[in-house]
């Protein structure tokens, strides 16, 4: 039977992260996008879902509403819709996503975004009346640590209402035990694998691999020839081979200054890195010599029909660095990244 779910992202990787639901199950029927969401119909079952890489959160959808208004009468609608949505399914497909166990505790999650006559708290409470007339009563409402989660997400006219099905190990990973300042987080890291479109032949690098995210991700996504990474930083490469080793990725792995990279000329097939922001790391001042290095330096090292995916919240120099090199632009994504807009440019090897 066909249930509504939806997944949370990233701002701006809606689509790409749908892209990765279709290809895992392709059943799924997208019924909508929003900021930051994507809402679709499906058969599967929480654990395929719960294997997905480019997504932050997955929800059992419990209620969609569109049209909603914005005065007070909304919230009669919201706990209507909370009445009548199917508990009995949502808690089946949560114990399905937990082995099996089932809650004991729960909560409401709110967020609200847009003008209304009510305030998010009056959301939340609207909600929680419901379910507590709708909940097993042998389940207990907590303030916070609880078993199951109900989000409500209401953003201007539209409301979405569903039971998280995944936790923090979905967007934080198992295998990152180590963390740097400015580090990639694993979702972002997925999808920037995916736009690398993986072969089985490939030759990553990372020259700039930090804590390694980007190499493991890449390489807990699809078979490869080797992944290569490096850091300036002794520190870095160490917690990059501790994150790569637990997550059973083989790595090679050195210090080097990316600037002047110890690899022969056309000697890889894929470059995947994240570039100093100059926020946390640098300077837009620094940053105007160093792209311009860091370019000279992937275009000797990617081999002819290699592909590059970069992030950077220097949009525009970046773009300007990779035009006057004459990097051809194949896609390029603007997502929000620790609060920032930032791009991911997917590029093709300057001939």
């Amino acid at each position: 039977m066909s249930h509504l779910f939806y997944v949370m992202t990233m701002p701006g990787l809606e689509t790409l992260a749908f892209s990765e639901v279709r290809a895992q199950i392709p059943d799924a029927e997208l019924v909508k996008f929003a900021r930051g969401i994507a809402l679709f119909n499906t058969n599967a079952t929480p654990d395929q879902l719960l294997e997905l890489r480019t997504v932050e959160d997955v929800f059992f959808a419990l209620a969609h509403v569109k049209g909603l208004g914005h005065g007070s009468d909304a919230l009669r609608v919201l706990h209507s819709a909370t009445l009548n949505a199917d508990i009995a399914s949502a808690l089946r497909m949560w114990r399905r996503a937990h082995n099996g166990a089932p809650p004991e505790t729960w909560r409401v999650i709110s967020q609200k975004a847009g003008m209304h006559d009510f305030r998010r708290v009056d959301a939340g409470r609207a909600i929680t009346n419901a379910l507590e007339r709708a909940l097993p009563r042998a389940m207990r409402q907590v303030k916070d640590d609880s078993d199951m989660e109900i989000w409500l997400w209401l953003s201007g006219s539209e409301l979405v209402i569903g039971v998280r099905l995944s936790d923090a190990t979905m967007r934080h990973r198992d295998y990152k035990r180590e963390h740097m300042p400015a580090s990639l987080r694993p979702t972002i890291a997925a999808a920037m694998s995916r736009l690398s479109k993986p072969t089985d032949e490939d030759i990553v690098l990372d020259p700039l691999c930090g804590a390694g995210t980007l190499l493991v991700e890449r390489g807990l996504m699809a078979p490869f020839d080797r992944v290569i990474g490096g850091d300036i930083q002794d520190e870095a490469v160490g917690m990059a081979r501790r994150n790569a080793r637990a997550a059973g990725v083989v790595a090679t792995l050195r210090a080097w200054d990316a600037r002047a990279l110890p690899l022969d000329d056309a000697s890889v097939t894929r470059i995947l890195t994240n570039l100093p922001f100059g926020k946390k790391i640098g300077s837009h001042e620094s940053n105007e010599e160093l792209y311009c290095l860091l370019e000279q330096e992937f275009g000797r090292v990617l081999a002819p029909g290699g592909l590059m995916v970069s992030l950077t919240s220097e949009d525009r120099l970046w773009n300007a660095v990779l035009q006057n090199a004459g990097w051809k632009v194949t896609k390029k994504i603007v997502l929000v990244v620790l609060g920032l807009p930032a791009s991911i440019f997917v590029t093709e090897r300057a001939v």
